[in-house]
């Protein structure tokens, strides 16, 4: 038996879930999910799916706020459901009847879109239009056939404008009772903007809205941060595949921007649009599609071109601030720089952070580790025993990025860009955190060697350096 050919035995938001996981043991249990490797971004199943009759599948949503990381060094507060941005995905079969239990505990009354699916109007979730609100400390159950077969998601849709910028929403996916297409992973991302200006506090009106947001107009927020699944830059997970598999990519725009979605090294089938299949044979055939609000793509691509190739939405403010991640192929490493921090077993890059420390504090260094091969330099610098040296951090690359400096010196890095960057040594020596924009970040070096380091934010732009202590 070919295992390619079964159709979705692989699904992921973060890191290949096999069709044997999905359907050994208690499905629905978290624990069993964590161990599978998706506690950042898990996978709710309530049954397993394979072809049978149309079985009831019950979800819980608890709409909440909490803390979110939406990368190493960016925490932020959210509406959220079940602790986690975006909220679980749920996922069942077409003809499928779907009971969906929200639980309201926000401050604020909300209610659940379900979008793309056509229910009937009492369960379609428009505050006001359709049903009352629910309360806060109060629940509603949402009841409906799942149809029609594609990818969907589901929102808020009580002050949508707040509510779905603070992170209510989630994706809901339904499996067709006869799938035209057949893969070995699969993988869902949805793309949102956020505006560290907004809070739940701003939502509530208990702060007044952020200085940039109140230049804005007719209610537009700013966008700070560019998200795949909740997080950004260092936060994101990768495209893990061996090679001969084939991929499919479900993108979902949950924002209210557009994005040009690029894969390097592949080009990739449009196999659905807003989760409807189109025919075989007239697919089109891309490496970037320009997905709008709200709507969805389907992507298949086959794994033909082995190595670590970079994804990213090709709008580059939106790459340099979030939207950027890779795909790894199994036992692939990048064949630039980036290799001496790729960690293979994890397919992810990596610093050591056993002695990290607080941003904008200065740091004395003990260590060094030795040296990577370089890379070639732009400038070098070096500067008395016992003084300073500036390196300034200008939009993807460190100025210079390779100096020689004597033991005793203090390493200043000045942020002269427009973006937030971060310096990380390649052994977890020190670590700043994030530098915005006319922030410092100082290490004082007193030991000789060669200390390799990184800008967490940018280092797939090739943002590396190198100093040399003597």
């Amino acid at each position: 038996m070919d295992l390619r050919r079964l159709p979705f035995r692989a699904r992921s938001r973060s890191g290949g879930l096999s069709r044997r996981a999905l359907m050994g043991g208690a499905l629905g249990s978290g624990a069993a999910l964590a161990a599978a490797g998706l506690a950042q971004t898990a996978v709710q199943v309530s049954a397993a799916l394979d072809p049978g009759p149309p079985q009831l599948r019950e979800f819980v949503l608890t709409a909440a706020e909490f803390e979110w990381p939406v990368s190493s060094d960016t925490t932020v507060r959210v509406w959220g459901y079940n602790h986690q941005l975006p909220g679980p995905e749920l996922r069942v079969r077409e003809g499928d009847q779907v009971r969906v239990t929200l639980r309201n505990a926000l401050p604020v009354p909300t209610t659940i879109h379900w979008h793309g699916v056509n229910v009937p109007p009492a369960m379609d979730g428009p505050a006001g239009l359709n049903q009352a609100p629910v309360p806060p400390g109060e629940t509603f159950v949402y009841e409906f056939t799942a149809r029609p077969a594609g990818t969907r998601w589901y929102h808020s849709h009580t002050d949508p404008a707040l509510q779905i910028a603070l992170g209510l929403y989630g994706p809901f996916i339904i499996e067709p009772r006869q799938p035209l297409r057949a893969f070995d992973r699969e993988y869902t991302y949805l793309l949102q903007e956020w505006d560290l200006q907004l809070t739940p506090d701003v939502a509530l009106g208990n702060a007044p809205p952020g200085a940039g947001d109140r230049l804005l107009r007719g209610g537009e927020f700013g966008a700070d941060l560019f998200l795949f699944n909740g997080h950004a830059h260092d936060g994101i997970t990768p495209i893990k595949l061996a090679t001969g598999e084939r991929v499919l990519i479900r993108l979902i725009n949950a924002g209210n921007l557009p994005h040009a979605f690029h894969t390097h090294g592949h080009s990739f089938k449009i196999v659905a649009t807003d989760g409807n299949p189109v025919p075989l044979g007239l697919e089109w055939v891309k490496d970037t599609v320009l997905i709008g609000p709200a709507e969805r793509y389907d992507l298949e691509f086959v794994g033909d071109n082995p190595g670590v190739w970079m994804v990213h939405c090709h709008m580059e403010p939106h790459m340099a601030n979030g939207m950027m991640t890779f795909i790894v192929y199994d036992g692939t490493v990048p064949t630039g720089p980036a290799a001496a921090y790729f960690d293979p077993t994890t397919g992810m890059f990596d610093t050591g952070h056993e002695h990290a420390m607080p941003a904008a504090t200065t740091a004395t260094i003990s260590g060094a580790t030795p040296p990577a091969a370089p890379a070639a330099p732009s400038a070098t610098a070096a500067a008395p025993a016992g003084n300073s040296v500036t390196i300034a951090m200008v939009d993807d690359r460190f100025e210079p990025n390779q100096i020689t400096v004597p033991a005793g010196t203090t390493v200043v890095w000045v942020n002269k860009g427009r973006d937030w960057h971060s310096v990380a040594a390649f052994d977890g020596s020190f670590e700043s955190g994030r530098v915005g924009p006319g922030e410092t970040f100082s290490a004082r070096l007193d030991k000789p060697g060669v200390y390799q380091y990184l800008c967490k934010h940018h280092v797939l732009q090739g943002m590396t350096g190198q100093i040399t202590v003597t």
